[in-house]
């Protein structure tokens, strides 16, 4: 299945604080700062924010089906685990079609839970509130 599609506003709280989080980090280069953004989402989530990922430049190598499911950073559940279960909360997956191409990432590659995003889905989930993070 090729997820090109947004998870669309299913999971907005309408009037809920916002929170983008952007990972830019390679998953296995700098573990720790892409389990830092995970953790912070679900942080978020918490708090009652409205939450998506958007996975840029070499973040885009985790949201993928060929990434080892296994690969954790020190004690932390797996990180695709981690990416399931923040989805499974209602966290939107964004994953940057700039930044695929670049490192020839195909769009079927991409995992379940997350998509290719596109302007107006990025867009649409910012706003003047939106809290941004990038790790």
């Amino acid at each position: 299945t090729v997820n090109v599609e947004a998870a669309g506003t299913a999971f907005t709280k309408t009037g809920a604080k916002r929170a983008l989080i952007s990972i830019t980090s390679d998953p296995q280069a700098d573990p720790q700062a892409v389990n830092m953004g995970l953790t912070f989402a679900g942080f978020c989530v918490d708090e009652g924010y409205n939450v998506s990922i958007f996975f840029n430049v070499k973040g885009v190598l985790l949201p993928v089906r060929s990434f080892n499911p296994e690969f954790r950073y020190l004690e932390h559940p797996p990180m695709i685990e981690t990416l399931q279960k923040l989805h499974g909360r209602g966290v939107q997956l964004h994953v940057c079609p700039v930044c695929m191409k670049d490192l020839d990432i195909q769009s079927d590659a991409i995992l379940e839970e997350a998509f290719v995003t596109d302007k107006p889905k990025l867009f649409g989930q910012l706003g003047s509130d939106t809290m941004v993070f990038t790790y």
